[in-house]
């Protein structure tokens, strides 16, 4: 068997409706790269320690196992950055986040935190000015924002780089353009579910919305790894989350396209049986907005950026998009461009679809 193909039975190990049948693989030197690279070397190694891989030799088990070593030191790593990261948003006032994804669904939805993969921190904040944000990192450490209202309006994320070289997205909304501003972000943040690590109390999203971010991210990403695909797999199938209630609230924040297009992909990445969640995403349509956004974004590199009016009443619209064609001279040179070049690459984004 090719090892994409057997990767995608490998990284399934342990979920309800994997196959147990082991397999022969065509490169183990394949497996073990494609594994590193899809980050999936936990699951992988699981498999091959249940005799998954039939012409397994010690030389492969060997490297499996210094590359899983070297992916747990990763992962511990970023559960160490949460750690101090939440210590030091608390000490400026802003102790109600909620941490996203892997430090999150590691430590609430699978046997072992270190299981799933993780090399950054994401959290989402409360709502605040970049000023307070800022006050607890280094000077400079906060990007520049294109305007600062417009970034603590319409944002995403701002990426910061902490002191141990960890990566760190503080999130405003969970996906980009107008599928992260259709979702209201007061009803993402209730009920969260407390959870720690080194004994340090941390709050995540709830279990619906958990998944709904793990499909949306899936779904909304040019490039994902199968953590994450796993993450949607994960959820639903183990974790015994109401996905029927996921469902209601993607289509009732009219994002359903976005976390449908995740859960196809999850179980299109992933050998696993079908699922009453993967049957409705497979006879999932797209209209209204949400087919325009999708249509727009496209290949786009920046092509989210075109969608986020659609989520916005007609009033607000000129502070979204002046942002974005005259931005600051700051952010300009931060990144290396100039109010000319900026226009060019908005303009080549402006084709038709």
């Amino acid at each position: 068997m090719n090892s994409t193909d057997a990767l995608a039975r490998l990284a399934a190990h342990g979920l309800p409706g994997a196959s147990t049948v082991p397999l022969a693989v065509d490169s183990l030197d394949d497996l073990v790269a494609l594994a590193e690279q899809r980050r999936a070397l936990s699951w992988v190694s699981q498999a091959v320690a249940a005799g998954m891989v039939a012409n397994a030799t010690p030389a492969f088990e060997k490297e499996l196992t210094a590359r899983h070593l070297g992916a747990v030191q990763t992962t511990m790593a970023a559960h160490a950055a949460a750690v101090r990261l939440i210590t030091r948003l608390a000490a400026v006032g802003l102790a109600d986040v909620r941490v996203l994804k892997g430090c999150a669904t590691g430590h609430l939805d699978y046997p072992r935190a270190i299981d799933r993969f993780s090399t950054d921190v994401d959290v989402l904040i409360p709502a605040c000015d970049l000023d307070q944000l800022a006050s607890a990192f280094e000077p400079g450490a906060i990007p520049e924002p294109r305007r600062r209202r417009w970034q603590e309006r319409y944002g995403k994320s701002t990426t910061v780089v902490d002191e141990h070289r960890v990566e760190i997205d503080l999130h405003m909304t969970i996906s980009n353009g107008y599928f992260g501003l259709a979702v209201p972000v007061d009803a993402l943040r209730r009920e969260p579910v407390r959870f720690e690590i080194a004994g340090t109390s941390m709050l995540a999203l709830d279990g619906p919305n958990r998944l709904l971010h793990a499909a949306n991210h899936v779904g909304g990403s040019g490039h994902y790894n199968l953590n994450s695909a796993r993450d949607v797999l994960q959820l639903a199938l183990v974790s015994g989350i109401a996905w029927e209630e996921a469902v209601e609230r993607a289509e009732r924040w009219k994002v359903d396209a976005l976390f449908a297009l995740g859960v196809r992909r999850a179980w299109e990445d992933l050998a696993v049986e079908p699922h009453p969640l993967a049957e409705w995403a497979a006879r999932h349509g797209t209209a209204g907005r949400q087919r325009i956004a999708m249509r727009m974004v496209g290949d786009r590199p920046r092509g989210h950026l075109l969608t986020a009016p659609l989520a916005l009443p007609i009033w607000k619209w000129p502070g979204y998009v002046g942002p974005i064609l005259f931005p600051s001279r700051a952010y300009l040179a931060e990144n290396d461009k100039t109010w000319t070049t900026r226009m060019k690459s908005l303009l080549a984004e402006l084709r038709f679809w």
